[in-house]
């Protein structure tokens, strides 16, 4: 079941960005003042960003679709311990257990 999920996920996150660059239709126009130039710029960072989060996004599906394949999903990263199964159904790429995620949150948080 969690291999299915994972591939509806992955076609989900190419079909909105599809969605967003059609909808943006992001084309550079022939820039002639400020208000153009300040439109255009923030169109092109804000699907780059949407770029950024997606690729991220579908690097963690092909990373659990590939422990699928190890037949080692669902083991958290840090200790190795299964990740609870409410977790993995609210987030079906979850890398770490709950502890192990909120520990790496405040190594993060205190750099």
């Amino acid at each position: 079941m969690p291999k299915q999920e994972l591939v509806e996920k992955i076609q989900a996150l190419r079909a909105e960005r599809d969605a967003i660059i059609l909808a943006h239709n992001y084309q550079p126009p022939e820039i002639q003042d400020i208000a153009d130039q300040a439109s255009s710029a923030y169109t092109k960072e804000f699907l780059l960003a949407i770029g950024d989060t997606e690729r991220r996004l579908l690097k963690q599906v092909d990373e659990a679709l590939y422990k699928i394949r190890q037949e080692k999903f669902g083991l958290c990263e840090g200790c190795g311990e299964m990740i609870g199964e409410r977790r993995l159904e609210a987030l079906p790429f979850a890398r770490l257990c709950i502890a192990c995620q909120e520990e790496e949150e405040r190594a993060k948080a205190e750099r």
